[in-house]
């Protein structure tokens, strides 16, 4: 491919076109590549948002006459209406002058270069990040301050460290009020993250004692002066799945008013305290849902942690010899070889990294759908690689940036028919 393209933006795009994104994206994020982009019947868009209808309760005109007796009264179904909206998650990436000088002569092969590397780590990262942000935080938070000294900021579990990657550009905020930045830990980048000790340090001259226990961490693009958390962060499984103890809001609608329990999930928790994830926990879930809604469950998704857990306290009493008369040496397990069975259904275990340990969730799959406003693509006006806007008095840098980007959310119409099991002890965080 020496000498093929004369203009690296064309390049690029002509071997990562749009359409390249998404698979590459959904590598990163199993949970979204499985989420229908099909929204609810009677949905509407009206300037990127989209309004939708959830079903409070089914219309009460039943009962039973005597002969020649008034008629029930007609009755119309109690509803609400949902709005979603879309959300920009955005990626950058640069390359160098040299870099693009080389990218563009004769001598220079694109394919197994620094600009095919830079693109698809970039593509990488944010499919990450994607992933992340809809299973795991809650309104964007990613991480809580358990403790902060001389060394760096501990984060607490069952967060911890997990939603936080080296090279992020984060801001502290104040746990009671969301808005207030920590002075000298806005804006700042995370410069090492330290599993085992759940510690990270950041870029700059940080004060970490300015920080507090259960102060918040933000992903951010600016300081907290220019810098709004309105309508930035999209919804969540663990926000749209749950009874107001993580978000007392479902698509802009109060889930703890009186009238709409039909907003809350199941939560089956205990109180704190951690238990083994059993089989018995999952036959009650299921029954719970079925008899509060109506719905048959079809799909749960966890982590690596409760992966392990179901392997050792609940598919080991239904392990059965080969009648075949063949011997399978292999260890380990299948994907979609997990399956819990109810009544009408067989729930498939599905696993993303980015699931906070201690949960597992219940789902009815088609209560979800992946509202995407635009697909990801290039964010391409004339040219793709734009000249860098350095930060020295607003003078050039040597390098050209590029960007892609997306519009999209999910959304879940039947909360209901949904549940998380907490509170489970989880080998990630070394629960025994």
């Amino acid at each position: 491919m020496a000498g093929e393209f004369q203009n690296l933006g064309v390049a690029i795009k002509v071997i990562y076109p749009s359409k390249a994104l998404e698979p590459m994206i959904n590598e990163e994020a199993p949970f979204r590549a499985k989420l229908a982009k099909s929204v609810p019947a009677g949905s509407k868009a009206s300037e990127g948002d989209l309004k939708f209808n959830g079903v409070l309760a089914l219309p009460q005109n039943v009962g039973q006459i005597v002969d020649a007796g008034d008629l029930q009264d007609a009755a119309e179904r109690s509803e609400v209406q949902f709005n979603l909206k879309p959300t920009i998650f955005q990626a950058t990436m640069n390359i160098g002058w040299l870099t693009r000088k080389a990218a563009n002569s004769g001598k220079s092969a694109f394919n197994g270069g620094e600009v095919r590397r830079r693109t698809e780590e970039t593509v990488s990262n944010l499919g990450k990040y994607i992933e992340s942000t809809y299973v795991a935080t809650v309104d964007g938070i990613r991480g809580y301050v358990e403790s902060a000294g001389a060394g760096g900021l501990v984060l607490k579990n069952p967060e911890a460290v997990k939603l936080v990657r080296q090279g992020m550009k984060i801001s502290v905020r104040e746990a009671l009020s969301l808005t207030t930045a920590i002075v000298s830990l806005d804006a700042v980048r995370v410069a090492s993250v330290n599993a085992q000790t759940n510690t990270i340090t950041t870029t700059g001259t940080p004060t970490y004692t300015n920080a507090a226990l259960d102060d918040v961490i933000y992903v951010v693009i600016g300081t907290a002066a220019n810098y709004t958390l309105t309508n930035v962060f999209a919804e969540s499984l663990r926000g749209l799945i749950d009874d107001g103890t993580y978000k007392s809001t479902i698509h802009g609608v109060d889930r703890t008013a009186v009238g709409n329990e039909r907003l809350k999930s199941t939560v089956n928790d205990n109180g704190g305290s951690l238990r083994n994830l059993t089989e018995q926990m999952l036959i009650r879930t299921c029954h719970e849902v079925r008899e509060t809604c109506g719905k048959r469950l079809t799909d749960m998704w966890t982590g690596p942690g409760q992966m392990e857990k179901y392997i050792e306290f609940v598919a080991p009493e239904r392990r059965r010899a080969v009648q075949s008369g063949t011997y399978d040496k292999g260890t380990g397990y299948k994907d979609g070889e997990l399956v819990h069975y109810a009544p009408g259904t067989a729930l498939k275990l599905n696993m993303s990294f980015d699931v906070i340990p201690r949960e597992l969730f219940l789902l009815s799959w088609d209560t979800f759908f992946h509202y995407v406003s635009q697909e990801m693509q290039w964010v391409d006006d004339d040219s793709m690689l734009h000249l860098a806007i350095g930060a020295n008095n607003g003078s050039y840098a040597a390098r050209w940036d590029a960007f892609m980007a997306s519009m999209e959310n999910i959304g879940n119409d039947m909360p209901c028919a949904n549940a998380v099991i907490r509170d489970l002890k989880d080998p990630v965080l070394g629960d025994v």
